[in-house]
């Protein structure tokens, strides 16, 4: 079902809460998915929807695994919380703040960026803590998959780092249990949340939407989650989306909703 289904039901619910939070991922979710990822941007009227929705939420965060000083630039809206790299890095007080141990894989990730050569048409991201391999615009998806998949696991495997995907993305990055669903958790609990909506798109935004149907069951923080549709939407976000966007122009669309319902509440 879509979010037009749960006004009545479940968001209804959600705006009975006094302390509610808006969490969303970046790609995918309030930017289109483009060919070149240097050039995504916010979708229009989104950062006005945004700063209007500060005025009436305790929170307002983006979670990205973008590395997080790019995610700021790209949003460019004070007083929101920015949090990179799947969780690994926030921004605050204008300065990166990683978890110490995070540092001690910086040695890895290099010696496996000096490890792999890349074919025509893929991008390298060091995003210092992590690093990703994008390939949207290669011709063949299928062949990078079977030739690149097995290589990364491999070196992965070889340096003691974590290798998963994305939306035609590798990633590799700390074994650390920190992802976007330990920033969740973490922000909820800072900002003493009693409800929450979470929007995502990819694989990585499983790991919240997880967790905040967890919270939602120990009525701890009622969550609602919305998955954003796309050819390339993981099915793993079927097990944990309360409803659905229909694309990127529909969260934009559930955005200025939410403003309205939050305004006339």
């Amino acid at each position: 079902m879509y979010w037009q289904e749960i006004r009545s039901t479940g968001l209804k619910t959600l705006l009975t809460k006094s302390s509610i939070g808006l969490i969303c991922d970046f790609d995918g979710t309030l930017s289109p998915i483009v060919q070149d990822r240097e050039r995504a941007q916010l979708a229009p009227g989104n950062r006005e929807l945004l700063r209007q929705l500060q005025k009436h939420l305790r929170l307002v965060a983006l979670v990205s695994g973008r590395a997080v000083a790019d995610l700021s630039a790209r949003v460019g809206l004070p007083g929101l919380i920015y949090i990179g790299n799947h969780g690994l890095e926030r921004l605050v007080d204008g300065q990166i703040v990683c978890p110490p141990e995070v540092a001690a894989y910086r040695s890895a990730i290099k010696a496996v960026l000096n490890a792999i050569h890349l074919e025509k048409q893929m991008t390298l991201e060091d995003k210092n803590v992590t690093f990703a391999i994008h390939y949207r615009q290669a011709a063949d998806h299928e062949a990078i998959q079977t030739t690149y998949s097995p290589l990364l696991q491999s070196l992965a495997d070889e340096h003691g780092l974590h290798f998963s995907q994305g939306r035609r993305v590798f990633e590799l990055r700390p074994p650390l249990e920190i992802n976007k669903g330990t920033a969740l958790a973490s922000l909820v609990t800072q900002y003493g949340l009693d409800g929450l909506v979470f929007i995502g798109d990819d694989i990585t935004d499983a790991d919240a939407m997880r967790t905040a149907r967890q919270l939602r069951e120990q009525q701890t923080c009622y969550s609602v989650n919305l998955a954003v549709e796309s050819e390339e939407m993981p099915a793993i976000l079927h097990d944990y989306a309360d409803a659905f966007a229909a694309g990127t122009s529909d969260v934009t669309a559930f955005l200025a909703w939410f403003l309205d319902a939050l305004s006339a509440s």
